[in-house]
């Protein structure tokens, strides 16, 4: 038998020869080899654990020397970042206080956060308050705005001498003009949000800048200041486009120059730049010999509510919102205002404009469309709910001038009472009544029983300019919308419509 090394050496030193045959001996040498066996593999295993801890552990120390390092580094930044935002010192690596401080922070974020929803709930409310406050404003400004336009429409078609159709005409354009500017200064968000609609009429270029001019001159007259106008005559007759608007942007640039003009003159100049098939770009500017303004107030003279001094603003007046109405309204027709200004030398202001080409006719001094139409509508029945009085009359001079059978209800009530009790073909629904506004009183018909009720044209007819009247009204159940003061002509095509009347 084959034994441990040691075993064998000391067998040799210490045991006799004849010793190892007995079977005894045998069976105890073997054991004792085992057990220097299994020493020898015990202990090499011991070995290599204690070599394997050893490595884990230096891998161990090191990933936490690390992590430590990091830890540190990251405190030094929060301390950094803290200090940043404290004057306090910080204890070094004092993470409670960091944690307690990052925990103060975070109450002042909640804190703030619960302010700006404060903040922003009374903004909302006021801008709600705003917007009552405009649209009641607008409908009480605009409803005898309403008479004066009306009526003037029909004072032109009783066969005024020269003179005093002459004059008529001025108030009519001017009163057109002032209203204008009065939905601008009511509804001012409407420009701020770039939600004006341009329409596209046919008009006579000349005649709007020589009606402006003419609008305008007494003022100049007053003042003792030249108003000129110099048209280039190769302007096309009639072009299409806003001339309600391009009217608002000559008024306010003339009547500015006006103003601010003490002597010399005004000069109103319009000429043509360019005439292509689709349109035609014409070049206009208004040059005073006024006052003039500051070079380092050039930039800001475009600013809502800025005038160039808080002396001009004392001693003119006016909002400060003339120009920056013109400037927001050419930039939405694709153009733009320039400026070209010396102090006390007076100012120059010029912008062109592409306007497009109309194939209307001239014809006398004006378009036919200027004149009222007077068609005869008999068979047409109209319901007019409508609680201001002067309105009333007005409504019913055009109703009795186009054969037009109509009932007037003063409120809401009476309204759906009549709607109830007679065959009208339209209703024209005032949207601010007594009892029941014009959007419950349509609700209410829409809810009756029957097809009849569900495809009765209403049309609103409102004085309000604010800008969700309109989706107000469709959502409701109206099929139009008609703003006082209203174009008689515009009237007359709605109710010929709906009524389905096919125009000549």
């Amino acid at each position: 038998m084959e034994y441990h090394n040691i075993l064998n050496k000391q067998i040799k030193k210490s045991l006799p020869e004849q010793y190892l045959a007995d079977e005894n001996v045998k069976i105890f040498l073997a054991g004792v080899s085992n057990s220097y066996q299994n020493f020898e593999r015990a202990n090499k295993i011991s070995e290599h654990a204690f070599a394997v801890s050893e490595r884990e552990y230096q891998e161990v120390n090191s990933n936490l020397l690390k992590q430590n390092a990091i830890k540190q580094q990251s405190i030094s930044g929060i301390k950094k970042a803290i200090s940043s935002l404290s004057p306090e010192s910080l204890p070094d690596d004092d993470l409670i206080y960091i944690i307690k401080f990052l925990q103060k922070q975070i109450n002042k974020a909640k804190e703030l956060e619960a302010q700006l929803i404060l903040s922003k709930e009374i903004a909302e409310n006021a801008a709600l308050t705003k917007s009552q406050f405009l649209s009641t404003m607008s409908h009480e400004i605009r409803t005898p705005m309403n008479a004066v336009i009306g009526f003037t429409h029909l004072l032109l078609q009783l066969d005024p001498r020269p003179e005093q159709a002459e004059y008529l005409k001025l108030l009519k354009f001017s009163a057109e003009n002032l209203l204008v500017l009065i939905n601008d200064i009511l509804d001012f968000s409407k420009i701020e949000a770039g939600k004006i609609e341009f329409e596209e009429a046919d008009f006579h270029i000349k005649d709007l800048v020589g009606n402006i001019r003419l609008a305008l001159l007494q003022k100049a007259n007053e003042k003792n200041i030249q108003l000129k106008l110099l048209i280039d005559q190769d302007l096309p007759n009639i072009v299409k486009g806003d001339p309600v608007r391009l009217g608002q942007i000559l008024t306010n640039l003339i009547s500015n120059a006006v103003k601010f003009t003490e002597k010399g003159k005004v000069t109103i100049t319009a000429s043509l730049q360019e005439k292509l098939e689709d349109y035609t770009v014409v070049d206009f500017e208004v040059a005073d010999t006024g006052i003039g303004i500051a070079a380092d107030r050039l930039e800001h003279i475009f600013e809502s509510f800025t005038q160039a001094t808080a002396e001009t603003t004392r001693k003119f007046g006016g909002t400060g919102l003339g120009l920056t109405i013109t400037k927001r309204l050419l930039d939405m027709m694709g153009s733009e205002i320039k400026v070209k200004s010396e102090l006390g030398k007076g100012s120059v202001f010029y912008f062109s404009l592409a306007i497009k080409n109309s194939t209307a006719q001239f014809v006398g001094n004006g378009l036919n469309q200027l004149t009222i139409i007077e068609k005869s509508l008999k068979g047409v029945k109209i319901l007019i709910a409508e609680d201001n009085q002067i309105n009333v009359i007005l409504a019913k001079q055009y109703m009795k001038l186009w054969d037009i059978e109509c009932d007037v209800a003063e409120n809401g009530l009476i309204a759906l009472a009549l709607v109830q009790t007679n065959d009208y073909d339209m209703v024209l629904m005032d949207l601010q009544m007594p009892e029941m506004d014009g959007y419950q009183t349509t609700s209410a018909i829409r809810a009756l029983p029957g097809e009849k009720f569900k495809n009765l044209p209403i049309i609103a007819l409102t004085a309000s300019a604010m800008l969700d009247i309109k989706d107000k009204a469709f959502i409701v159940g109206m099929n139009d919308y008609i703003s006082k003061p209203f174009n008689p002509n515009d009237l007359y095509r709605k109710i010929a419509s709906y009524a389905n009347l096919v125009l000549e």
